[in-house]
């Protein structure tokens, strides 16, 4: 459990670094497409799961997690302008690490746009994943059916001569 603990400080103090990793990766991804490199789409994935973790960090950064102090003092350095001596919040607030919500100063601490914006990064990386698993496995049943027809002739042309396949390649028809 310490090593959560610790993981989540290093999270709150360094949620810039996956922020820049989710606006490089992007920007990154279509340089080397336009290059014909492969595999670049995969990059956009990354930055969706970047983006979930900084506004994760940035929304960790926004409560009283890690400050293992009295409440009153932790009130103190989150809301300076609500703290005096002896202020402890009230008497039913809560934290929770998901949905992120901090209420022991008084109102919700955590800015509004961060669970809503977690969430929405982590369906874009599941979808994205999935759409280029789907890409991939297309892409080498494409190639095994090219490889397939021969040189000189093309695999659409040869389209129902083919087998269906799975997509990895080993069960490509064989001359």
């Amino acid at each position: 459990m310490e090593i959560v603990f610790i993981a989540l400080l290093l999270l709150m103090l360094a949620w810039p670094v996956p922020a820049l990793a989710a606006l490089v990766l992007p920007a990154l991804a279509l340089r080397a497409r336009a290059r014909g490199r492969r595999w670049t789409g995969w990059w956009l994935p990354a930055a969706a799961l970047c983006a979930a973790i900084a506004t994760y960090g940035y929304g960790l950064k926004s409560t009283t997690f890690g400050a293992l102090t009295d409440p009153d003092d932790r009130c103190g350095l989150v809301r300076p302008d609500l703290y005096s001596y002896g202020y402890r919040g009230p008497a039913n607030g809560s934290q929770d690490m998901w949905p992120l919500h901090d209420t022991t100063c008084g109102p919700d601490l955590v800015p509004g746009f961060v669970n809503p914006l977690v969430t929405g990064s982590v369906a874009l990386f599941a979808a994205s994943v999935l759409t280029m698993t789907v890409v991939t496995i297309r892409a080498r049943t494409w190639w095994c059916r090219e490889i397939a027809a021969g040189p000189g002739t093309s695999a659409r042309s040869r389209r129902s001569d083919c087998p269906p396949t799975t997509g990895y390649g080993d069960d490509c028809p064989q001359e």
